[in-house]
């Protein structure tokens, strides 16, 4: 039974591997149909199915390979009551999924009974790409009753185990465990029925709640977009006679399908392909001579490494850890200080998430309805900006500690430094195809992404660092990701669907508007807010998590919300290096074996440049807005 279970669990991420191949096809063929003036029917709508495909299929597998996100660090710290806190997340776990398998089910055979179709032209009943959702829920929901199986009634430890293992657990025996579940299941039962019927109008108690309710299941240790489905829940039965099983399938399944999302996924496989080939060791190489020539030597690699990737990439953990790999080896031979090391590595690896592509502005740009194109050419200048700070940060350093810096770098002749440069050039051919393509028009953000894809892959070919192998695993990675990142966005679709329907985002914007806070001061106090809840929130989970309350209120002091897409990035950036859930740290911590406070050190003077970079951007608002301004007024 075992061996079939994990066959299925794999199987479907083959599958949802398959759907993301299927999307990379579709887009492609809808591109060159465009150029070719002619129509394909229904490819847009095609693309959301193979879409939604990918992200439900994907969910067990990703699971199994500990790839969704939670804050573990109560679970990390709970010692010998470890087992008792594991179970009751995959209890908790446990629910969620059946009821998100009950309702994907539920709604796939309503769509057959009423012989629902799709609204484009290629009117598609909708129970086929629906049954793909069905069939994944239900993968994953099955996954989780098969962890908490295993958890209560052996020794298993979960698909995060320690190295060390649970010794001295207060549950050792499994009559003990079986207890503990039954008093779960208990507990969330009252605590359903407590939270059920109350004042629509008591908008301190919505407040209250929501707040209560998120903060203790992210705490306790509930993987994000569980728990977000969770505080959703809550809210509808609390505040609302709506069914809330109904309205949040519909409200997932729509999100998961959407066109613009497609791009997720090929940006994210793009940087999968160049971080398991030898296009990133290439780009050290070409680097290097010139960059040992500046005050602060090879650290500025870090910076302009991270800048040159970050626009073929888009994932900040993924521009982090394939420019460490090359950089820190070869810093640490040279003798430069590790906290600087450590320190510029960690800042610069969050222009991942501003220098388009971006996967943050993607999640933004599909939570507010505004243009991917538009927020990526934003961008272009603040990251550049952000990369020339944090440059000039290092320079500041050798001025400042003369006793640290290392020996000088030996000086290499003109010809053999303009040799190594030209390993550049595939990487350099690779970003301005793909931010070229989106500027001057010939395609769309979405479109884009598989220009990106599909020039990784040449050039990882012509290089011949492309095999079967890396090819595979470049695109389970990616897979696994976007599965990942979409039941984030399933879980913040339904809570923002729960805050509409309780009222709660139209009363705390007219509450803020009674304020009269300025523009500024509005900005100033989002500042301290999103530093807060990023000391807890992984960036993607802070965007869609607080749109649906946050966009009511910018949209309302009149400003852009272009130009705020790029402040929340900013924000956002700060995020993965502020503890106790920077991603950025704990990559770090496992690239470098150091202790997480000895990395949080080396980041505050990184950080400390991004809330400059917050006043830069509030003082200069032409920095977001005058690329996206050229764009529109193209002909």
């Amino acid at each position: 039974m075992r061996a079939v279970l994990d066959r299925i669990y794999l199987y479907s991420g083959y599958a949802a591997a398959l759907a993301l191949l299927a999307i990379l096809g579709l887009v492609t063929a809808q591109m060159v149909a465009r150029w070719s003036g002619l129509l394909l029917r229904g490819g847009a709508n095609y693309a959301g199915y193979a879409m939604a495909t990918t992200s439900f299929l994907a969910l067990a597998y990703t699971f199994n390979h500990n790839a969704h996100i939670r804050v573990g660090l109560f679970v990390g710290k709970a010692g010998r009551w470890r087992r008792a806190v594991e179970i009751w997340c995959y209890t908790l776990a446990t629910l969620a999924t059946v009821f998100l398998a009950y309702n994907a089910v539920k709604a796939t055979r309503f769509s057959a009974k009423i012989n629902d179709i799709s609204q484009g032209q290629d009117a598609t009943p909708l129970w086929i790409p629906q049954t793909f959702m069905a069939i994944g829920a239900v993968i994953f929901a099955i996954a989780l009753v098969d962890h908490l199986t295993r958890l209560v009634l052996t020794d298993y430890q979960g698909v995060d185990p320690i190295e060390v293992g649970w010794p001295d657990q207060a549950l050792a025996s499994r009559p003990a465990r079986l207890v503990f579940l039954g008093a779960f299941l208990l507990l969330v039962y009252a605590a359903a029925q407590t939270m059920t019927g109350f004042d629509r109008d008591a908008i301190a108690l919505k407040i209250g709640i929501f707040l209560f309710v998120l903060f203790f299941l992210l705490g306790s240790g509930l993987w994000v977009g569980l728990a977000l489905m969770g505080v959703a829940y809550i809210g509808m039965i609390g505040f609302t006679t709506r069914n809330p099983g109904n309205a949040m399938i519909i409200t997932v399944w729509t999100g998961a399908s959407s066109w613009t999302l497609t791009a997720l996924p090929l940006f994210i496989w793009m940087g999968e392909i160049l971080y398991r080939t030898r296009l990133s060791e290439d780009m050290f190489k070409g680097l290097a001579p010139w960059l040992g020539r500046i005050p602060g030597g090879l650290l500025h690699t870090n910076v302009v490494g991270c800048t040159v990737f970050a626009a073929v990439s888009g994932s900040s953990a993924a521009t982090l850890t394939t420019v460490g790999k090359m950089s820190i080896p070869e810093l640490r031979a040279r003798g430069y200080p590790e906290f600087m090391t450590i320190g510029t590595l960690a800042g610069a690896a969050t222009l991942g998430l501003m220098i388009p592509p971006s996967l943050t502005l993607i999640v933004y740009g599909v939570t507010v309805k505004e243009s991917i194109t538009k927020l990526f050419m934003a961008g272009v200048l603040p990251g550049l900006v952000l990369a020339g700070m944090f440059m000039l940060y290092i320079v500041a350093w050798y001025f400042l500690k003369p006793s640290e810096r290392p020996e000088p770098e030996p000086r290499l002749g003109f010809m053999h430094a303009l040799r190594n440069s030209t390993l550049l050039i595939p990487v350099i051919a690779l970003v301005l195809l793909v931010i070229g393509s989106m500027y001057t028009g010939y395609a769309t953000a979405t479109e884009a992404a598989a220009f990106g894809v599909i020039g990784a892959l040449l050039l990882a070919a012509l290089q011949g660092s492309l095999t079967v192998g890396t090819f595979t695993e470049s695109l389970l990675g990616a897979t696994r990701t976007s599965a990942m990142i979409a039941l984030i966005l399933m879980g913040a679709g339904s809570l923002s669907l729960s805050m509409g329907f309780t009222g709660l985002p139209r009363a705390l914007a007219e509450w803020i508007a009674t304020m009269n806070l300025s523009p500024v001061a509005l900005i100033a106090a989002l500042t301290v807010f999103y530093i807060i809840i990023g000391m807890f929130l992984d960036g993607i989970s802070a965007v869609v998590l607080t749109m649906a309350i946050i966009e009511p209120m910018i949209r309302g002091a009149g400003i852009d919300l272009i130009w705020f897409g790029i402040f929340i990035v900013v924000v956002v950036e700060m995020a993965q290096i502020t503890p106790p859930i920077g991603f950025n740290l704990f990559v770090l911590q496992g690239m470098t074996k150091h202790d997480i406070t000895y990395i949080s050190k080396t980041a505050v003077p990184m950080f400390l440049i991004m809330v400059v970079m917050v006043a830069i951007l509030v003082a200069f608002p032409w920095l977001a807005t005058w690329l996206p301004e050229q764009l529109l007024q193209r002909p």
